[in-house]
């Protein structure tokens, strides 16, 4: 060690409590950055993977109607020829369709659940996979061909061997599927996920149920493209729904912008949500801000110390620059210690935190030289925030200023950095407060129907295999209801249109379709509040309909009970009005919701069991289903479950703002702890004349707590403020939200008051109690 690096080690470490209270908080403000930009980098990395991403677009069907607006990434089976006819630019168009999954064997009789697409060969050329086995040219030309992913093809035929030749049968279908390549994982940041791809053919659907890519060619004019695309695909619309008294148009948007900005009112997976992230970003700045805050001021209480000596450094004909670069030199070493402890901590703590709020961290996080540039970045950034102010500062006083004004200076701009802290903590409690309030709120919201004691799971059946299935199930007390349907109550609805006979297509309004069977209505004891429930029998129930409070309203009818309601080219009968129910999120409005009954085929069963028999109701299911379904896999969940999967984000926001709080607090108490250490030493000789004036302690304590609650006063305005305008902004994304209420606000304070209060006591009973006779002596 050299003598210019021991003196640095010596000078930053001169004050060794200060200097471990600033690497400590620092450190954890980093690592909480670094984590911060590993999220952010992964939710704003979206489908950005894809070679030539910026030349992928998606087209999205928008119909206007009387009172209500579709905004669907659907389409219609020709559009994607018409693109390919009309617009040159395009160079590849491919349709997806959703349903192309299932259960699939092996020759070696494995058997599994696959969740997949069926699309146009061409959409291997839009979206370039990385290969395994085989290869992706000519992968989907014939319909008896499909493309699997690595995780599958072990699953099926073990690690390390190639499939490519080998077959797979689709057991509803009965047809063989040669594989003809295994391509790598889909990674989490795609706006889609599938695990098998078959080949399309038109499947003879009149309605929009495709989701149409688009691929560029490059070197175009491309705001000309996208315009000519849209107009091919709203006359498509227009031509094939006149009539219908809708206004269509298009949108062609970028793959890129899916993820944040797709303004569809439904998606492949979950839409990440800005207004959270924006939140979530702003708890971590605050955070990082508070570490930098408390670094600031802390090293600037220590250049009381130093006064002298640089005083007499510029005495002695130091020139500002030198005494500039070392006080900054020893701050950039003690923040760059900082940054290594950060980078120690996220790489022990990531996988643990990304637990925590249920974050998918990806395996290369932190390890691609992108990221460590971020990371690097963002240690020059705080180095030269945290360190060039306090060393500017203190370097640009003359001797007599630094001897005379140092303690002045220091005290207010200390006193200025624990108002900003403590404003932040009392946002943080306020906020978190709102958040969990408004969570426990949409958790326990009155559904509409009775979402406990309910199981569900997808296993394909039919109207002759209820009876079969419900004989089965009822024979154990456990289990007290068995339903059907295509889809259980918060999932597997489709977009319909209902209308009046006396009405023209154009007056139709768009409902959410509920194609249920036999039991479903009486599993989720979904309240008819006018006439009657669907019975039992399909050939009675096949042309009757129950429509729910929302839709007989948007239809006007008064009476609604014998009438006749009309959609495509299917006339049912009302037999029941149904009370609205919460089948999405608290995030949305309630629907308009039509039930059916004519379908013959399902895909879900749902059972109701007794209060406190969950085990043993599902090892019952689990039983009866491998014995009517051999070898077919399932997943047993409960609706509850299932609703609060609704609100992944939201936990995801509650969990990062607790985390949050709580290193906040932690790290205003260091800087609340060297500030109140500081009035104590200040006051040292005033407190002591008072002990020998007869003063008592408790008036002594009082009056230092006083001292610095009263410095604190000025966070309380601006942390009540902060907090009711950015949580007044997270509660719009609620369609069902509570008031913001004025004790969440007066608990912040009273929490924050008595943290401030308990952490100052024990350094103001130390002051208060010392013997006056040694602090007087010593002046």
């Amino acid at each position: 060690m050299n003598f210019s690096f021991a003196r640095l080690l010596r000078t930053a470490f001169r004050n060794k409590g200060l200097t471990l209270i600033n690497i400590t908080g620092l450190s954890v403000g980093l690592a909480v950055a670094m984590f911060l930009l590993v999220y952010l980098s992964f939710e704003f990395s979206y489908d950005k993977h894809f070679k030539d991403a910026d030349r992928i677009y998606r087209v999205i069907s928008i119909g206007k109607g009387q009172n209500e607006v579709m905004t669907i990434p659907l389409t219609l089976y020709q559009e994607c020829d018409q693109l390919l006819k009309e617009v040159p630019e395009v160079e590849y168009a491919a349709r997806l369709f959703r349903q192309g999954g299932g259960i699939f064997e092996t020759e070696e009789q494995v058997v599994l659940n696959i969740e997949g697409y069926v699309v146009d060969s061409s959409f291997l050329n839009i979206f370039d996979f990385p290969v395994v086995y085989g290869q992706l040219d000519g992968a989907l030309n014939s319909v008896n061909q499909c493309v699997i992913t690595r995780k599958y093809a072990e699953a099926f035929f073990g690690s390390g061997v190639n499939p490519v030749g080998k077959t797979l049968t689709h057991k509803e279908e009965k047809k063989n599927y040669q594989i003809s390549a295994v391509i790598e994982d889909i990674p989490e940041n795609t706006h889609f996920k599938f695990d098998i791809l078959t080949k399309l053919i038109d499947l003879g659907y009149g309605s929009a149920e495709y989701l149409t890519y688009l691929k560029f060619k490059s070197g175009i004019d491309m705001p000309l493209a996208i315009q000519k695309a849209e107009e091919v695909t709203k006359g498509v619309l227009e031509t094939s729904f006149a009539g219908m008294g809708y206004t269509f148009s298009s949108l062609v948007e970028p793959v890129a912008s899916i993820h944040f900005s797709s303004p569809v009112t439904f998606d492949l997976k979950p839409k990440g949500n800005t207004s959270n992230l924006l939140f979530v970003s702003l708890v971590v700045l605050f955070i990082l801000g508070i570490a930098i805050s408390n670094f600031i001021s802390l090293y600037i209480i220590q250049g009381e110390k130093r006064a002298s000596e640089i005083s007499i450094r510029k005495t002695n004909g130091a020139m500002r620059k030198s005494i500039l670069s070392l006080l900054f030199g020893e701050t950039f070493f003690v923040t760059f210690i900082a940054f290594v402890l950060a980078v120690i901590l996220y790489y022990s703590c990531s996988e643990w935190f990304a637990r925590f709020i249920h974050f998918n961290l990806p395996p290369d996080s932190g390890l691609t030289g992108k990221m460590w540039g971020n990371f690097v970045l963002l240690f020059v950034v705080v180095a030269i925030l945290a360190g060039g102010y306090p060393a500017y500062y203190l370097s640009r006083f003359t001797p007599i200023d630094l001897i005379r004004k140092a303690v002045t200076r220091k005290y207010k701009l200390t006193a200025a950095s624990v108002v900003l802290q403590f404003s932040i903590v009392i946002f943080c409690i306020s906020a978190l407060g709102v958040v969990m309030r408004q969570l426990d709120y949409v958790r326990n919201l009155p559904l509409g129907f009775e979402a406990d004691q309910v199981l569900t799971t997808f296993v394909n059946s039919d109207i002759q295999q209820y009876e079969v299935l419900r004989n089965e199930l009822m024979q154990y007390p456990e289990i007290t209801e068995v339903g059907v349907g295509q889809g259980n109550i918060i999932s597997g609805w489709s977009g319909g249109a209902l209308r009046l006979p006396a009405q023209a297509e154009k007056d139709q309004i768009g409902v959410d379709e509920r194609r249920v069977g036999p039991g479903f209505m009486n599993v989720f004891r979904v309240p008819v509040l006018e006439g009657r429930n669907f019975t039992n029998n399909w050939e009675a129930e096949k042309d009757n309909i129950i429509l729910s409070e929302s839709t007989v309203a948007a239809l006007g009818l008064e009476n609604p009970l014998g009438q006749k309601v009309i959609s495509g080219m299917h006339t049912f009968t009302v037999i029941g009005v149904a009370k609205d129910i919460h089948y999405t999120s608290a995030h949305e409005k309630i629907g308009k919701m039509a039930y059916t009954f004519y379908a013959t085929d399902y895909w879900n069963v749902s059972v109701r069991y007794k209060v406190g028999e969950y085990q043993q109701a599902k090892e019952k299911l689990s039983n009866v289903l491998k014995k009517l379904y051999p070898g077919e896999p399932f997943s047993v969940n409960t609706i509850r479950d299932q609703i609060q999967y609704m609100y992944v984000q939201d936990e995801v926001v509650a969990r990062i703002l607790s985390g949050g709080t709580i290193i906040a607090i932690t790290l205003a108490l260091l800087g609340l702890l060297a500030l109140s250490g500081f009035v104590a030493r200040q006051k040292r000789k005033e407190i002591s004349v008072r002990r020998v004036m007869g003063a008592q302690v408790k008036d002594i304590i009082w009056g230092l707590n006083g001292y610095i609650i009263v410095r604190i006063l000025p966070a309380i305005p601006l942390g009540i403020a902060l907090s009711y305008y950015i949580m007044k902004g997270w509660l719009r994304n609620f369609a069902y939200a509570l008031p913001l209420s004025w004790w969440i606000f007066a608990a912040a304070l009273c929490i924050t008051l008595f943290i401030v209060v308990l952490t100052i006591f024990y350094q103001s009973i130390r002051s208060a109690t010392a013997n006056p006779v040694n602090a007087l002596k010593s002046e």
